[in-house]
């Protein structure tokens, strides 16, 4: 006969249990929040509450991931277009079935074949939400290997890549004004190549 759980086995169960409960507690926020398709500063910060006073929940995927993003988002007390489109692009993923998460959506406009990447002395945008992590990140990571990092869409800029969270988002709604403009120019003949972060990781 197998053993029977001790008290603090059945006090780790328990709080997993629980733990596991909040966590679709905050999955269904996220997914109210979008149900409109659209997410605003009032729902940011609802979530973000929500965060706050379930700071046990943190180590947990995706509270994991989207404290910090948030936090981030909201640290000047206000969401502009962009993170606003980050961050519903971010919920959506957390609202998408296990199976389909991480892939590219094939409607992006990337560059077909991913051509090599060159990083010294190229130009860096970067649009979406990153698995690799902050667009600070992503941009410092470039900087250190002698690319530079760009904040903006030119005619000039060599790389604008497009993180990996989220990416089915842009199947089902318009492009972020980073990605359209991008792909204006590239269209229009800029020397300009549109890629994954998939891709982009891949050279680092």
């Amino acid at each position: 006969m197998g053993r029977a759980p001790t008290d603090y086995g059945l006090r780790v169960i328990h709080e997993d249990r629980l733990i596991a409960r909040e966590i679709d507690e905050l999955t269904g926020l996220c997914k109210g929040a979008i149900l409109d398709g659209s997410i605003n500063q009032t729902e940011a910060q609802g979530i973000m509450a929500w965060l706050d006073t379930h700071t046990h929940c943190l180590d947990t995927w995706p509270a994991s991931v989207l404290y910090d993003r948030l936090r981030g988002m909201l640290a000047d007390g206000a969401l502009d277009s962009d993170e606003e489109h980050d961050l519903l692009g971010l919920l959506t993923e957390f609202a998408t079935p296990e199976s389909t998460r991480g892939a590219v959506s094939s409607a992006l406009p990337i560059d077909q074949p991913a051509p090599p990447i060159t990083i010294v002395g190229h130009s860096f945008c970067f649009t979406g939400v990153f698995d690799f992590g902050t667009r600070a990140k992503c941009e410092q990571a470039v900087s250190d290997r002698g690319g530079i990092a760009a904040t903006g869409i030119t005619k000039k800029l060599h790389y604008l890549v497009i993180g990996n969270i989220g990416s089915e988002f842009w199947k089902h709604s318009t492009f972020g004004t980073k990605i359209a403009k991008a792909v204006e120019y590239r269209d229009a003949g800029a020397p300009l190549v549109i890629v994954s972060e998939r891709h982009w990781v891949g050279h680092l």
